[in-house]
């Protein structure tokens, strides 16, 4: 029985891959940095909790030596670039110790989860894939930056020895988000919010990245990255889908992207003083009127990626947010 160490444990997609990793027999062996957090109940006398930080390597070093397998998925998701140094020291000096750790243990199989946003995007809106160049860079945002200067340092760990692929997951949504972060859009459909943005992305179903992630451990081959997306959606579609879902009036006025920027640009302002995120930051502007779309099809492939319609997904994700009385 091998055991797998896991970073990002107590998120969204890292609370499900350890769930997952117990259903397939694993010991795990998770990072957590707060003591005080509350775990879920079913991970008690199954999961062995290590407490420390990814910016401190002593306090976890030597805790990988037992294990086979490390799953790396912590990191921060910031767009606002007020926090460019915050994002960097956990997204990429982060990763690097870990990295360093999995080197000096040996382990079998690293598998970094970067993300979408260190792939690049298609400029006529077209879906890309691991081969697309980086081109995020002439838009200066801290997470994609961030994100691709991750993955380099997992290429320099290969370089010395380290057996590694990256998972690269689109828009995730689906059962697990006990802090309810996606709420919030539920929410403001349910109240009869009738405006929708002309951009879209790529949503894809948290079983199904976490699937594809627990086989990338055997399946995934060194230093490929892989994609891991559902369905490419306009915001118009998504929303529309989720108001299905929700019994409710689909949005159906395209919204002018002025008041957006004047918004945001309101927003970064009075963060200055407030130190409150700008939503949207003025670097996620470029995404306005872009459709980012990714074909995920080496991962359905060489990954055994299964594929799950956002219409399925959401149905999911609606149910456990009222079971969880978080809608």
């Amino acid at each position: 029985m091998e055991k797998a160490f896991v970073t990002g444990g107590s998120g969204f997609i890292g609370g499900n891959i350890v769930k997952k990793l117990l259903s397939k027999n694993f010991k795990v062996k998770v990072l957590i940095r707060n003591s005080k957090m509350l775990l879920p109940h079913d991970w008690k006398d199954k999961v062995e909790i290590v407490y420390g930080d990814i910016l401190e390597p002593e306090s976890f070093r030597g805790q990988m030596n037992d294990c086979e397998i490390v799953i790396h998925g912590a990191a921060v998701i910031a767009f606002w670039n007020r926090l460019w140094e915050k994002v960097y020291k956990i997204n990429v000096i982060g990763t690097k110790n870990i990295l360093n750790e999995a080197l000096k243990a040996k382990c079998r199989k690293f598998v970094h989860i970067s993300s979408v946003a260190a792939v690049g995007y298609g400029e006529n809106n077209e879906p890309v894939n691991e081969a697309h160049p980086y081109n995020w860079d002439k838009h200066n945002i801290c997470y994609m930056e961030t994100k691709k200067q991750a993955e380099d340092e997992v290429f320099k760990a290969i370089k010395n020895g380290l057996n590694a692929c990256m998972v690269n997951p689109a828009n995730v949504w689906g059962v697990g988000d006990y802090r309810g972060r996606r709420v919030p859009v539920l929410k403001v459909l349910k109240f009869g919010f009738p405006f929708y943005v002309n951009s879209g992305t790529n949503f894809v179903d948290v079983d199904a990245v976490t699937d594809a992630i627990i086989n990338a451990i055997d399946l995934g081959r060194c230093s490929e990255r892989y994609i891991l997306g559902g369905e490419n959606l306009t915001i118009k579609d998504f929303l529309g889908t989720i108001a299905e879902e929700l019994g409710v009036r689909k949005p159906f006025i395209p919204m002018p992207n002025l008041p957006i920027i004047l918004g945001s640009y309101l927003q970064e302002a009075a963060g200055r003083i407030s130190h409150i995120q700008p939503k949207p930051a003025a670097s996620q502007l470029c995404f306005l009127g872009r459709g980012i779309y990714y074909d995920s099809t080496k991962a359905i492939k060489e990954l055994k990626m299964p594929i799950i319609s956002f219409k399925d997904c959401i149905k999911k994700t609606i149910k456990f947010y009222r079971e969880n009385r978080l809608l």
